[in-house]
């Protein structure tokens, strides 16, 4: 395992959460690593969970199937035997039951016992891993080295920095900030909704999975008042069906590239795209209609009959939706940036919202409980927001089309801002663009290579200089979930691996152990 002719590599991981934890493990396991040393930045108290699976209400729950959420490449099913090892039954029994789909924060207790795995092997392997609970507040090349600067003023150099900094905080559209009755940032819900009084008029801003938590919550807790979910499309996730594991033949990563590499461009169409998921839907006998009739009518259906119909259907025999999210985890990143630009500006403009429901569905319990808060009179969905604004005497006036009305709570569950950068981590990417590390990406985060997630900027390709997670949703599209952060750990850890052992990195760490 140890390569003793070479001086230790020095990687920095900026931020601690399940992006750390996938990657840590990842390297935990590589042959050809020689030695080294890991430090980790995270200055939010959820080290290793993340924003996402930071300690919460149990009615937060996992929207990922157990079988299919570890954080060990090529083990899926490792959560799943983490559960049974802890005695927790999430997982076994009946998929559509309460009490299938884990919450959050058990998954982030796994991640914790991932994480100290992984540090243990490093640790007795040469590597041991720091955890510095600081913010990187700047960044340079020195040479053939990283240098990063901390909230304290400490600096520290490495051969490799992975950028890992998650998702930010919902963006305050409307500037409501600071007005009574105003919760900016959902989590953790089971401190934001205990002040809201039980009778309140609530509204939450958003519609998707983050706001389905909040609602859920509220409705945990007995909440009694009107909930309105209001966003400017209206659009709820999908209802996840029950699980199949599909066999994909035709919608694989081989034969996008296959096609790719057919044309004269080096790029795919949507028409390609389209093509072989037509193919694939084909042989497992499910209708292509069915499916894009799902991505084409989110519009123009409301959305909690959508949500009716779609919960009334997770039993169907047409498995074109467990198809589409099958193959969307596995093959969707190969094919969004095999891409033609026009085809990814087409689906950004027209088909995000459907995809993105599509792809990031909640689990039946949730969609049990909107239904059943509807059917009570207490909640209803609505398009068409376009303004919130406080009113002198307390609470709100919210502004949708045609229906304006007011609400004494507005909890903001809207997704994070679009440049996808959270504040904390601003000056630290900033730096990163300032010294020509990286440069920022019209749709998000940073440009990175799609197959090494390193940055690119300054017009090269900088192989030191890698991202995971939200920061590279301009270029990959495909970012959140368990799956997708899995495969970006392999390439990064690939990609340094490869790195070491080639001869301009080799010459460069001999160059700094003779300096030394």
């Amino acid at each position: 395992m140890h390569t003793p002719d070479r001086p230790p590599t020095r990687i920095g991981l900026v931020g601690g959460g399940a992006a750390a934890v996938c990657l840590l493990d990842r390297l935990s396991r590589t042959p050809g690593r020689g030695r080294g040393s890991v430090t980790v930045f995270e200055p939010s108290p959820n080290l290793w969970r993340g924003r996402a699976y930071q300690d919460d209400a149990d009615s937060v729950l996992a929207n990922i199937i157990p079988p299919e959420m570890g954080a060990r490449s090529g083990e899926p099913d490792d959560f799943l035997r983490w559960l049974k090892d802890s005695g927790l039954s999430y997982g076994t029994g009946d998929y559509a039951a309460d009490g299938y789909f884990p919450p959050r924060r058990v998954f982030g207790s796994y991640l914790e016992h991932t994480a100290e795995n992984a540090v243990g092997e490093l640790s007795l392997t040469g590597w041991p891993v720091t955890v510095l609970r600081t913010a990187v507040l700047g960044a340079r090349r020195d040479g053939e080295e990283i240098e990063l600067t901390d909230a304290t003023g400490a600096t520290h150099t490495f051969d490799y920095v992975v950028c890992a900094v998650g998702a930010g905080r919902p963006a305050d559209h409307y500037g409501l900030d600071g007005a009574p009755g105003y919760v900016g940032d959902p989590y953790p819900l089971a401190t934001t909704v205990t002040g809201i009084p039980a009778t309140a008029d609530v509204t939450v801003l958003g519609t998707g999975l983050a706001a389905v938590d909040a609602v859920v919550t509220l409705a945990a807790r007995g909440h009694e008042g009107r909930i309105t979910m209001a966003s400017r499309g209206g659009t709820l996730p999908a209802v996840r069906q029950r699980p199949a594991f599909p066999e994909i033949h035709h919608f694989t990563p081989a034969a996008l590239h296959a096609t790719a590499a057919g044309t004269v461009d080096g790029r795919i169409g949507l028409t390609d795209v389209l093509d072989l998921l037509g193919r694939e839907l084909a042989a497992h006998g499910a209708d292509p209609a069915t499916v894009l009739a799902e991505l084409s009518g989110v519009d123009g259906e409301d959305p909690m009959e959508r949500l009716r119909r779609q919960y009334a259907g997770i039993d169907t025999d047409d498995i074109g939706l467990r198809v589409m999210q099958h193959v969307v985890p596995e093959s969707g990143p190969d094919a969004w940036t095999l891409l033609r630009p026009e085809d990814q500006d087409h689906i950004r403009s027209t088909h995000y919202r459907a995809v993105m429901s599509l792809c990031c569905p909640m689990p039946p319990a949730n969609a049990r409980t909107l239904l059943r808060l509807h059917d009570a009179g207490r909640l209803r969905v609505t398009g068409g927001l376009w303004n919130v604004k406080p009113l002198a005497a307390g609470g709100f006036h919210v502004a949708v089309d045609g229906d304006d009305y007011e609400s004494d709570v507005v909890v903001n569950a809207v997704s994070a801002p679009s440049h996808r950068v959270p504040g904390p981590a601003r000056p630290f990417v900033d730096a990163l663009v300032e010294d020509g590390m990286g440069e920022y990406h019209p749709h998000g985060g940073l440009h990175i290579e799609p197959s090494t997630s390193r940055t690119i900027g300054a017009g090269r390709t900088h192989r030191r200089m890698h991202v995971i997670g939200d920061m590279g949703a301009g270029t990959l599209f495909f970012t959140s979930g368990m799956p997708s952060v899995l495969e970006r750990a392999d390439d990064i850890v690939r990609a340094v691996v490869e790195d070491l052992t080639s001869a301009p990195a080799a010459s460069a760490l001999a160059a700094r152990e003779s300096h030394v």
